[in-house]
């Protein structure tokens, strides 16, 4: 059969052309289609409350990580994910900081009294205890994030254990998904 007679299939051009179009259109022109566009599966309607945040700015980012403490269904955009993993940086370092201040309080006193030793290693066992009792706080929010943020990637929740993959190989393989484009249209909850 010779495609050069009668109307071509496929848009208008032969099949197993270099560069095929659907429909006339060629699939995700410019990237990945943007949230809420139709895709293979129909349209893609979000609620509110699951939809992610493009382009989030920072405050923005920190409060829906907050508001959304156990929320694990639902999507979350690369800068959502990113601005608070920033944010969590910077608490740590905060907490950092003041354990070194604390230490270098002791160091400055010069040991010459029992007071000034004790007074650090309380000060010290303070520091940690805010340090953990943050940490904590922000285990849910975070592991709830991360879940969100594999949705947007278009994989399930379980991919969290990628990073159990020794030798760091898994955790190197998460930042890449962690750092991927948004196609929330791959995952499909009542999928999984």
């Amino acid at each position: 059969m010779s495609y050069g007679t009668g109307p071509a299939p496929y848009g208008g051009q032969a099949p197993y052309s270099d560069q095929p179009t659907y429909g006339g259109q060629a699939p995700y022109p410019g990237g990945p289609a943007p949230y809420g566009a139709p895709n293979q599966f129909g349209a893609m309607s979000l609620a509110p409350d699951v939809a992610p945040l493009p382009g989030a700015s920072f405050g923005e980012a920190v409060k829906r990580f907050f508001q959304r403490y156990a929320q694990f269904r639902g999507y979350a955009s690369r800068s959502e994910f990113w601005w608070v993993a920033l944010f969590n940086g910077l608490v740590g370092l905060v907490f950092y900081i003041l354990l070194f201040m604390v230490v270098g309080l002791g160091a400055a006193a010069d040991g010459s009294s029992d007071d000034v030793g004790a007074g650090v290693g309380i000060g010290m066992i303070v520091v940690w205890l805010l340090f953990f009792a943050y940490a904590i706080a922000t285990f849910i929010p975070g592991l709830a994030l991360t879940v969100r943020r594999l949705h947007d990637v278009g994989k399930p929740g379980a991919w969290w254990f990628i990073q159990l993959i020794p030798f760091g190989i898994g955790t190197v393989w998460f930042l890449i998904l962690m750092a991927s484009e948004s196609r929330p249209d791959l995952y499909r909850p009542e999928w999984s």
